[in-house]
């Protein structure tokens, strides 16, 4: 019995962190979310993860914006923001 739990939560853990946000999809949101823009011209920076939300920075072209997702990456919205050089 204490096998089959311990084998339960270590799935459960492994689930988890398989859906954490990683650097290309937060890239790939971006650039859908700004529109007319490829992944890899996307850059990402200042990634900030809470609970149920991820938030991060992103760089294109000389142009700069403040994002945030929830935690799958699922309902993303990006601001455009004065860069700071």
């Amino acid at each position: 019995m204490k096998k089959t739990f311990l084998l339960m939560a270590l799935l459960g853990v492994l689930m988890l962190n398989s859906c954490k946000s990683t650097s290309a999809s937060l890239q790939r949101a971006t650039a859908t979310t700004i529109g007319n823009t490829l992944a890899s011209q996307v850059s990402i920076s200042n990634v900030k993860r809470g609970g149920s939300n991820v938030s991060w920075e992103a760089k294109k072209d000389g142009k700069c914006y403040k994002c945030e997702a929830d935690d799958m990456v699922r309902r993303t919205n990006c601001v455009k923001v004065e860069c700071k050089d």
